[in-house]
Protein backbone atom coordinates (compact mmCIF):
# COMPACT_ATOMS: atom_id res chain seq x y z
CA UNK A 1 0.00 0.00 0.00
CA UNK A 2 2.81 2.39 0.94
CA UNK A 3 4.71 1.70 -2.29
CA UNK A 4 1.54 2.24 -4.30
CA UNK A 5 0.85 5.56 -2.56
CA UNK A 6 4.42 6.76 -3.06
CA UNK A 7 4.19 5.80 -6.71
CA UNK A 8 0.98 7.78 -7.09
CA UNK A 9 2.54 10.81 -5.39
CA UNK A 10 5.60 10.56 -7.64
CA UNK A 11 3.42 10.52 -10.75
CA UNK A 12 1.39 13.44 -9.39
CA UNK A 13 4.49 15.52 -8.82
CA UNK A 14 5.76 14.74 -12.31
CA UNK A 15 2.44 15.78 -13.84
CA UNK A 16 2.38 18.90 -11.65
CA UNK A 17 5.81 19.92 -12.88
CA UNK A 18 4.84 19.38 -16.50
CA UNK A 19 1.58 21.31 -16.14
CA UNK A 20 3.26 24.17 -14.31
CA UNK A 21 5.37 24.88 -17.38
CA UNK A 22 2.19 26.05 -19.11
CA UNK A 23 1.92 28.98 -16.72
CA UNK A 24 5.28 30.59 -17.47
CA UNK A 25 4.45 34.17 -18.53
CA UNK A 26 5.24 34.79 -22.19
CA UNK A 27 7.32 37.82 -23.23
CA UNK A 28 4.08 39.56 -24.27
CA UNK A 29 2.57 38.80 -20.85
CA UNK A 30 5.65 40.26 -19.18
CA UNK A 31 5.53 43.45 -21.24
CA UNK A 32 1.85 44.00 -20.48
CA UNK A 33 2.19 43.30 -16.76
CA UNK A 34 5.37 45.36 -16.47
CA UNK A 35 3.86 48.34 -18.25
CA UNK A 36 0.82 48.36 -15.97
CA UNK A 37 2.87 47.90 -12.81
CA UNK A 38 5.36 50.60 -13.82
CA UNK A 39 2.45 53.03 -14.21
CA UNK A 40 1.30 52.10 -10.71
CA UNK A 41 4.80 52.68 -9.31
CA UNK A 42 4.97 56.11 -10.92
CA UNK A 43 1.56 56.99 -9.50
CA UNK A 44 2.27 55.82 -5.95
CA UNK A 45 5.83 57.15 -5.62
CA UNK A 46 7.58 60.46 -6.07
CA UNK A 47 9.32 60.05 -9.41
CA UNK A 48 11.83 62.70 -10.44
CA UNK A 49 10.89 64.85 -13.47
CA UNK A 50 12.45 64.32 -16.89
CA UNK A 51 14.44 67.54 -16.45
CA UNK A 52 16.33 66.26 -13.39
CA UNK A 53 20.02 65.66 -14.24
CA UNK A 54 19.90 62.26 -12.49
CA UNK A 55 17.05 61.13 -14.72
CA UNK A 56 18.77 62.45 -17.83
CA UNK A 57 21.97 60.59 -16.98
CA UNK A 58 20.16 57.35 -16.16
CA UNK A 59 18.37 57.45 -19.51
CA UNK A 60 21.60 58.24 -21.36
CA UNK A 61 23.22 55.21 -19.75
CA UNK A 62 20.20 53.03 -20.48
CA UNK A 63 20.08 54.11 -24.11
CA UNK A 64 23.77 53.40 -24.53
CA UNK A 65 23.13 49.81 -23.44
CA UNK A 66 20.22 49.49 -25.85
CA UNK A 67 22.34 50.87 -28.69
CA UNK A 68 25.02 48.27 -27.88
CA UNK A 69 22.69 45.40 -28.77
CA UNK A 70 23.28 43.58 -32.03
CA UNK A 71 20.82 44.10 -34.93
CA UNK A 72 19.56 40.56 -34.31
CA UNK A 73 18.96 41.28 -30.62
CA UNK A 74 17.13 44.51 -31.41
CA UNK A 75 14.91 42.70 -33.89
CA UNK A 76 14.19 39.79 -31.55
CA UNK A 77 13.52 41.66 -28.32
CA UNK A 78 10.02 43.00 -27.67
CA UNK A 79 10.85 44.57 -24.31
CA UNK A 80 9.62 48.12 -23.77
CA UNK A 81 12.40 49.70 -21.74
CA UNK A 82 11.98 52.80 -19.60
CA UNK A 83 14.26 54.38 -17.01
CA UNK A 84 13.05 56.36 -13.98
CA UNK A 85 14.37 57.61 -10.65
CA UNK A 86 12.31 57.37 -7.46
CA UNK A 87 12.96 60.02 -4.82
CA UNK A 88 13.64 57.81 -1.81
CA UNK A 89 16.47 57.19 0.64
CA UNK A 90 16.40 53.47 -0.18
CA UNK A 91 19.72 52.20 -1.48
CA UNK A 92 18.14 50.17 -4.24
CA UNK A 93 17.37 49.69 -7.91
CA UNK A 94 15.19 47.15 -9.66
CA UNK A 95 13.84 46.09 -13.03
CA UNK A 96 10.38 44.65 -13.57
CA UNK A 97 9.29 42.26 -16.32
CA UNK A 98 9.00 43.76 -19.77
CA UNK A 99 11.68 46.44 -19.43
CA UNK A 100 10.94 49.21 -16.87
CA UNK A 101 13.96 50.02 -14.69
CA UNK A 102 13.88 52.11 -11.51
CA UNK A 103 16.75 53.58 -9.49
CA UNK A 104 16.34 55.22 -6.09
CA UNK A 105 18.00 58.53 -5.26
CA UNK A 106 19.35 56.84 -2.12
CA UNK A 107 21.43 54.52 -4.30
CA UNK A 108 22.62 57.24 -6.67
CA UNK A 109 23.76 59.24 -3.64
CA UNK A 110 26.12 56.37 -2.73
CA UNK A 111 27.87 56.43 -6.12
CA UNK A 112 30.75 58.48 -7.48
CA UNK A 113 31.01 57.60 -11.17
CA UNK A 114 28.89 56.82 -14.21
CA UNK A 115 30.42 53.35 -14.55
CA UNK A 116 28.87 52.35 -11.23
CA UNK A 117 25.44 53.29 -12.59
CA UNK A 118 26.29 51.27 -15.70
CA UNK A 119 27.31 48.30 -13.56
CA UNK A 120 23.89 48.26 -11.90
CA UNK A 121 22.14 48.91 -15.20
CA UNK A 122 23.81 45.97 -16.93
CA UNK A 123 22.84 43.75 -14.01
CA UNK A 124 19.20 44.87 -13.99
CA UNK A 125 18.77 44.69 -17.77
CA UNK A 126 20.02 41.11 -17.65
CA UNK A 127 17.20 40.23 -15.26
CA UNK A 128 14.77 41.48 -17.92
CA UNK A 129 16.49 39.99 -20.95
CA UNK A 130 16.98 36.57 -19.32
CA UNK A 131 13.37 36.58 -18.06
CA UNK A 132 14.34 35.83 -14.48
CA UNK A 133 10.99 36.90 -13.04
CA UNK A 134 9.08 34.54 -15.34
CA UNK A 135 11.39 31.70 -14.34
CA UNK A 136 10.87 32.49 -10.65
CA UNK A 137 7.10 32.49 -11.13
CA UNK A 138 7.32 29.19 -12.97
CA UNK A 139 9.37 27.68 -10.16
CA UNK A 140 6.87 28.85 -7.54
CA UNK A 141 3.98 27.45 -9.54
CA UNK A 142 5.68 24.08 -9.84
CA UNK A 143 5.86 23.96 -6.06
CA UNK A 144 2.27 25.13 -5.74
CA UNK A 145 1.03 22.65 -8.32
CA UNK A 146 2.69 19.86 -6.39
CA UNK A 147 0.92 20.97 -3.23
CA UNK A 148 -2.38 21.19 -5.09
CA UNK A 149 -2.18 17.62 -6.36
CA UNK A 150 -0.88 16.29 -3.07
CA UNK A 151 -3.70 18.12 -1.33
CA UNK A 152 -6.19 16.48 -3.67
CA UNK A 153 -4.77 13.06 -2.84
CA UNK A 154 -5.27 13.70 0.85
CA UNK A 155 -8.66 15.36 0.55
CA UNK A 156 -7.54 18.98 0.85
CA UNK A 157 -9.22 21.29 -1.65
CA UNK A 158 -7.28 24.17 -3.19
CA UNK A 159 -8.16 26.32 -6.19
CA UNK A 160 -5.92 25.96 -9.24
CA UNK A 161 -4.29 29.19 -10.39
CA UNK A 162 -4.42 30.33 -14.00
CA UNK A 163 -2.17 32.68 -15.94
CA UNK A 164 -4.35 35.74 -15.26
CA UNK A 165 -3.73 35.36 -11.54
CA UNK A 166 0.06 35.17 -11.77
CA UNK A 167 0.81 38.81 -11.01
CA UNK A 168 -1.81 39.07 -8.26
CA UNK A 169 -0.56 35.85 -6.69
CA UNK A 170 3.17 36.46 -6.84
CA UNK A 171 3.63 40.16 -7.53
CA UNK A 172 7.04 41.37 -8.66
CA UNK A 173 8.81 40.84 -5.36
CA UNK A 174 10.10 37.34 -6.03
CA UNK A 175 13.78 37.40 -5.14
CA UNK A 176 16.08 36.13 -7.82
CA UNK A 177 17.92 32.93 -7.05
CA UNK A 178 21.65 33.02 -6.40
CA UNK A 179 22.13 31.40 -9.79
CA UNK A 180 20.14 34.18 -11.47
CA UNK A 181 22.09 36.80 -9.53
CA UNK A 182 25.37 35.31 -10.71
CA UNK A 183 24.02 35.24 -14.26
CA UNK A 184 22.98 38.89 -13.98
CA UNK A 185 26.48 39.73 -12.76
CA UNK A 186 28.26 37.81 -15.51
CA UNK A 187 26.03 38.86 -18.41
CA UNK A 188 25.84 42.39 -17.03
CA UNK A 189 29.64 42.55 -16.87
CA UNK A 190 29.89 41.65 -20.56
CA UNK A 191 27.05 44.05 -21.41
CA UNK A 192 29.00 46.82 -19.65
CA UNK A 193 31.96 46.17 -21.93
CA UNK A 194 29.80 46.12 -25.06
CA UNK A 195 28.30 49.47 -24.08
CA UNK A 196 31.78 50.93 -23.60
CA UNK A 197 31.75 51.21 -19.82
CA UNK A 198 34.42 50.21 -17.33
CA UNK A 199 33.18 47.03 -15.54
CA UNK A 200 35.18 48.00 -12.48
CA UNK A 201 32.17 50.19 -11.75
CA UNK A 202 30.10 47.07 -11.09
CA UNK A 203 32.77 45.71 -8.75
CA UNK A 204 32.89 49.00 -6.87
CA UNK A 205 29.13 48.93 -6.33
CA UNK A 206 29.28 45.50 -4.69
CA UNK A 207 32.24 46.63 -2.59
CA UNK A 208 30.12 49.57 -1.44
CA UNK A 209 27.28 47.20 -0.50
CA UNK A 210 29.71 45.04 1.47
CA UNK A 211 30.98 48.13 3.29
CA UNK A 212 27.43 49.16 4.20
CA UNK A 213 26.72 45.67 5.50
CA UNK A 214 29.87 45.78 7.59
CA UNK A 215 28.80 49.09 9.12
CA UNK A 216 25.46 47.57 10.14
CA UNK A 217 23.40 49.27 7.43
CA UNK A 218 22.30 46.58 4.99
CA UNK A 219 21.18 48.20 1.71
CA UNK A 220 17.67 47.40 0.47
CA UNK A 221 19.22 46.16 -2.78
CA UNK A 222 20.41 43.04 -0.96
CA UNK A 223 16.88 42.25 0.27
CA UNK A 224 15.73 41.58 -3.29
CA UNK A 225 19.11 40.52 -4.68
CA UNK A 226 20.46 37.62 -2.60
CA UNK A 227 23.96 38.38 -1.39
CA UNK A 228 26.81 36.16 -2.46
CA UNK A 229 30.16 37.04 -0.90
CA UNK A 230 31.95 35.42 -3.81
CA UNK A 231 30.47 37.77 -6.42
CA UNK A 232 33.18 40.41 -5.96
CA UNK A 233 36.06 37.95 -6.27
CA UNK A 234 34.29 36.26 -9.19
CA UNK A 235 34.01 39.53 -11.11
CA UNK A 236 37.59 40.50 -10.27
CA UNK A 237 38.77 37.13 -11.58
CA UNK A 238 36.73 37.55 -14.76
CA UNK A 239 38.25 40.96 -15.35
CA UNK A 240 41.78 39.66 -14.74
CA UNK A 241 41.18 36.67 -17.05
CA UNK A 242 39.88 38.94 -19.82
CA UNK A 243 42.93 41.17 -19.51
CA UNK A 244 45.35 38.24 -19.42
CA UNK A 245 43.79 36.66 -22.51
CA UNK A 246 43.82 39.93 -24.40
CA UNK A 247 40.02 40.10 -24.64
CA UNK A 248 40.37 43.41 -22.84
CA UNK A 249 43.41 45.42 -23.90
CA UNK A 250 42.52 48.55 -22.00
CA UNK A 251 39.64 49.95 -20.01
CA UNK A 252 38.11 53.41 -20.33
CA UNK A 253 38.71 55.78 -17.44
CA UNK A 254 36.01 55.87 -14.79
CA UNK A 255 33.76 58.85 -15.55
CA UNK A 256 32.85 61.06 -12.56
CA UNK A 257 29.16 61.81 -12.08
CA UNK A 258 28.09 65.20 -13.49
CA UNK A 259 26.28 66.01 -10.24
CA UNK A 260 27.53 65.90 -6.66
CA UNK A 261 26.56 63.08 -4.32
CA UNK A 262 27.19 62.36 -0.65
CA UNK A 263 29.67 59.67 -1.68
CA UNK A 264 31.67 62.22 -3.69
CA UNK A 265 31.77 64.58 -0.72
CA UNK A 266 32.93 61.75 1.53
CA UNK A 267 35.63 60.79 -0.97
CA UNK A 268 37.01 64.33 -0.65
CA UNK A 269 36.84 64.11 3.13
CA UNK A 270 37.61 60.48 4.18
CA UNK A 271 36.93 61.26 7.84
CA UNK A 272 33.19 61.38 7.10
CA UNK A 273 33.12 58.42 4.73
CA UNK A 274 30.48 55.83 5.66
CA UNK A 275 30.13 53.60 2.65
CA UNK A 276 29.97 55.62 -0.53
CA UNK A 277 30.99 54.22 -3.89
CA UNK A 278 34.35 54.49 -5.56
CA UNK A 279 36.02 51.59 -3.80
CA UNK A 280 39.19 50.33 -5.42
CA UNK A 281 39.18 47.14 -7.42
CA UNK A 282 42.19 44.89 -7.69
CA UNK A 283 41.12 43.54 -11.05
CA UNK A 284 42.06 45.99 -13.76
CA UNK A 285 43.39 49.27 -15.11
CA UNK A 286 41.66 52.63 -15.18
Amino acid sequence: MTKKLLGTISIALTVASANAQLFKPSPADQVKAGKEYAAKIRKENKVLPDSDPRVKLLREVGQRFLDARTPEEKKKEIWQYSFDVIDSKEVNAFAIPGGPVFFFTGLLDKLTNVDEIAGIMGHELTHVRRQHWASAVNSQQEKQAGLILLGTLFGVKRQQMDILQVVNEFGFNLAASRGQEREADQYGFDFDLRAGYNPEGMIQVFQMFEHLKGSGSTPEFLSTHPDDKSRISSLQKKLADYQKSGKIRSLPALTPLPFETTAMKEAKNPKTKDGGGGGKSSGGTR
